[in-house]
């Protein structure tokens, strides 16, 4: 029968609703919102959207266009994000808090310590869980409250030891690909010149200038990094293994 739904009135149907939910501008603000999001850099949780504005309005108003220009089409939405400006400025580079899943899983393939599914697989999938995430099993149909959020005392400490643990694990073939890397074709570092080498195979990870002062320091205790002999060698892995703990624990590296 007639029904009034969001101010039109026909004989609506399931299919019909759903059409006149894509027309309102606030359904298109929702989704750009969405995307930027979880493509370019953290948003407030969804509950917050009505008091805190977007972090780029511009940014929005560019995928709310798409979205109405498109026919309400999100593949036209991905493509006006992703040639646009704001997702290539550098302003937003690591402007996002890893999600604990993120964490777990970008470590383990940094290091290489997963290649093939064991049964061994089941501790880092818990240590998801001790870092707030349930994985197939969100707090509500909400989903998860990303960003910041997921940082708090408890799971700080549990984010920074499971990195730490893997990346300082000179045994694990991604580190040993790492080492292997930065000793090819160089005879020594400074320490600035080791840093800045760490760094880059472990992300690419940038950090702030308070940071690299910290790293660098660190790096000065460690004595001269040379790999050319195979007992520098063996002093040089250590090294790299010791930095990359270090690396591992800072504030940057729980940010992509």
């Amino acid at each position: 029968g007639e029904k009034t739904f969001l101010g039109e009135t026909g004989c609506w149907d399931g299919e019909d609703v759903i059409d006149i939910i894509c027309k309102q501008p606030a359904t298109a603000r929702f989704v750009s919102r969405k995307m930027y999001d979880f493509f370019v850099a953290d948003e407030p949780p969804v509950p917050a959207w009505r008091q805190i504005a977007p972090r780029d309005p511009d940014a929005i108003r560019v995928l709310e266009a798409a979205y109405f220009d498109s026919g309400y089409d999100i593949s036209a939405m991905l493509r006006a994000l992703l040639h646009s400006g704001f997702f290539k400025d550098s302003r937003i580079f690591f402007a996002k808090v890893k999600s604990p899943a993120e964490l777990v899983a970008g470590t383990l393939r940094l290091v290489g310590a997963h290649t093939d599914p064991t049964p061994w697989l089941l501790e880092p999938a818990m240590e998801i869980r001790y870092m707030g995430m349930d994985l197939m099993n969100p707090p509500s149909v909400e989903g998860w409250h990303t960003g910041r959020e997921w940082i708090d005392s408890g799971s700080l400490v549990e984010r920074i030891n499971f990195a730490t643990d893997l990346m300082g694990n000179t045994q694990l073939g991604g580190v040993k690909s790492i080492v292997n890397r930065l000793s090819e074709g160089v005879e020594s570092y400074s320490s600035e010149e080791f840093v800045d080498a760490c760094l880059d195979l472990a992300g690419p990870i940038q950090v702030t200038p308070d940071t690299m002062t910290q790293l660098v320091a660190y790096a000065g205790t460690l004595g001269e990094f040379r790999g050319s002999s195979h007992a520098e060698l063996s002093r040089f892995e250590a090294q790299v293994g010791e930095m990359l703990r270090l690396i591992a624990s800072t504030a940057e590296y729980q940010l992509g």
